[in-house]
């Protein structure tokens, strides 16, 4: 019975890859090269501000940003973007070195590049901003969006 089990557990760890083969996903950046890209090839960006405890944030990850027409529209027309909003990494963007105000992660305490990419808006998350190809604001969505809300916002 043991050698069953054993055999089990081994066919599964080798399958289970198997089932996530070929799934897209979204091509996800960092500021760094976003700054870069929008230098050479300009285009819109979408923007995700989340935090680690927001559950409709992580459910927009797993089940919305997975679906495949989704991320075919994102990878084709934008340059994806994630931003933890309570991150305490130093940002490079825009020419300019965005600081945490602390050097451990606090609820509550929001990295300034967040407070300055939301201009004045309550935090809420998740949060979608899309800007056009000269980062300049376009749209802001404050709240979990369905896979057809979020087509709407994208087209």
């Amino acid at each position: 019975m043991k050698h069953f089990q054993k055999i089990y557990v081994l066919v599964i760890l080798f399958f289970y890859p198997l089932c996530h083969y070929g799934q897209e996903r979204i091509n996800w950046i960092d500021f760094a090269q976003l700054d870069s890209l929008l230098a050479v090839s300009p285009r819109e960006t979408l923007l995700f501000i989340h935090t680690d405890w927001c559950s409709y944030c992580r459910k927009m990850e797993q089940e919305i940003f997975t679906k495949k027409e989704i991320v075919q529209l994102i990878n084709k027309r934008y340059y994806a973007v994630k931003l933890d909003a309570e991150s305490i990494d130093e940002i490079a963007f825009d020419r300019s070195i965005w600081k945490p105000l602390s050097k451990r992660k606090k609820t509550g305490q929001f990295h300034p590049l967040a407070l300055q990419l939301l201009q004045r808006r309550k935090m809420i998350f998740p949060t979608l901003l899309r800007f056009d190809s000269e980062f300049r604001l376009k749209n802001i969505q404050q709240k979990y969006l369905k896979s057809k809300e979020l087509a709407v916002f994208l087209e």
